[in-house]
């Protein structure tokens, strides 16, 4: 009644008007805001399209396959490692299109092919990054946001990587056709863990052990070298749900695409860490309980002497340099000790590490832990039983209370089984992540231990 009545109203007034143009201006003007007041509108955050780089010119051969796979060599880039690559792309096609993945889209032919173009070049790594992925024009068919796509593979790429480096930037390139919106640290990600899943390297660089050497970040974020360290925990996380599968990782990725139907920028919820919260949650396993088990989970990597005591394959399956550094080692006979490390802040699901020996503790005696963080995050805080072969012989937790940033682990050693003592803290964050978005809950926490004999 109220849109009648303000059209009888513009009537009456534009019935008074002399100027039929004025007229017309005035009522195409009303009728606009009536139509604009009526039209869905999206309240969520928005982001921009990814950046877009044009295609490189390869002035070398093409390296075509059954497949709609294709190689572009550059002059300098050795044909070898090229008929390797494209034997990588060949398999991670086949198998993303087994098991149900999205697969790069036809292209229209913008890289002189009908398929999917991956160009081999020397000196194109960029940001550090020895493969790079963008898009040529948006996709109107699919009934969501999707673009054409290609990826660029520096040919300084380790030769015995060539498979898994192609793998990875298959699955990136695929993912970004299919859901531009989603942050490039999250594609990264999950190309590293498939590439993984296929050949046993986790994706094209370094980084894995870059990553779980700096701990107190976090998995998956906006920082530019964010991405190969979320490999780690998409495995993780597949290990614990799909048997490394990969279908339950798949099946997050065909809830965060959506349709922008409006406006210049892309709609940009759910995200990914929206969807695992959300599943996990319907699951009844929840993403704060697996935060934490991961947290201890990847001590456990490195060295032989800590992988001995793995709790899951994945983790073994890490490069040497992937171990965790200590913010603080002490013994039993040092305690009381104050722990509280300077400069280090922990991001959301970051985590730090302290090592007790209690090998000379008297059997029935307690390490005291007390931990305080800072306000405005949850904190977890863990002591894990480790024994003279490294293996966990037990735990305790204390409940994360976001609210209140203390806690404290009263741990009895009642056998003479525990060697050492595992102090892991974690910052829990006071809401999800955003890989989209800078990451402001950034916290220190300090430590106390004392003992009761």
């Amino acid at each position: 009644m109220t849109v009648v009545a303000a059209l009888l109203a513009a009537s009456s007034w534009a019935g008074a008007q002399d100027d039929e143009e004025a007229e017309e201006g005035y009522f195409d003007e009303f009728a606009e805001a009536i139509a604009d007041s009526m039209a869905p509108r999206w309240g969520g955050p928005r982001v921009d399209w990814p950046e877009r780089r044009p295609r490189p010119v390869a002035m070398g051969a093409t390296a075509s396959s059954l497949h709609p796979v294709n190689v572009h060599v550059g002059p300098t880039a050795h044909p070898d490692l090229a008929l390797a690559v494209l034997d990588g792309l060949e398999m991670a096609h086949g198998w993303l299109e087994t098991n149900g993945w999205p697969t790069a889209p036809p292209d229209g032919g913008y890289g002189g092919t009908p398929g999917f173009d991956l160009y081999l070049m020397r000196d194109a790594a960029r940001e550090g990054r020895m493969i790079w992925t963008s898009w040529d024009t948006p996709l109107l068919w699919g009934g969501l946001d999707a673009v054409t796509s290609f990826a660029v593979l520096d040919a300084d790429a380790p030769p015995d990587r060539a498979q898994a480096c192609a793998v990875d930037a298959y699955v990136q390139a695929s993912l970004l056709s299919r859901d531009p919106a989603e942050a490039e640290a999250w594609r990264v990600a999950t190309g590293t863990y498939v590439a993984w899943l296929l050949t046993g390297h986790w994706g094209c660089g370094e980084a894995m052990g870059a990553h779980q050497q700096a701990p107190s970040r976090g998995w998956v974020t906006d920082a530019p070298d964010s991405g190969e360290g979320g490999g780690l925990f998409l495995a993780m996380l597949s290990a614990r749900t799909d048997g490394l599968t990969g279908d339950f990782i798949r099946d997050l990725w065909t809830g965060a695409p959506q349709l922008t139907w409006e406006g210049d920028r892309l709609r940009a919820a759910p995200d990914m860490w929206q969807v695992i919260y959300t599943v996990m949650e319907v699951g009844q396993d929840p993403l704060p309980q697996l935060i934490e088990e991961m947290s201890v989970a990847r001590f456990f990597a490195g060295s032989e002497a800590r992988r001995v005591g793995a709790p899951m394959g994945v983790v073994r399956a890490l490069p040497a340099d992937a171990e965790v550094p200590l913010v603080g080692t002490t013994s039993w006979g040092e305690l009381p000790r104050r722990y509280e490390p300077n400069g280090l802040e922990l991001e959301p699901f970051g985590s730090a590490y302290l090592l007790v020996d209690t090998s000379d503790a008297p059997a029935g005696s307690v390490l005291r832990i007390w931990m305080r963080g800072e306000y405005g995050v949850g904190w977890s805080l863990i002591a894990v039983r480790l024994g003279a072969d490294g293996r966990e012989r037990g735990r305790v937790r204390a409940p994360v209370r976001p609210r209140t940033p203390r806690s404290y682990i009263p741990l009895e050693l009642t056998d003479d089984e525990t060697e050492r003592v595992l102090v892991v803290v974690t910052n829990m964050g006071g809401r999800l992540p955003d890989a989209d978005e800078p990451e402001e809950m950034l916290r220190a926490f300090r430590l106390i231990l004392d003992k009761s004999e």
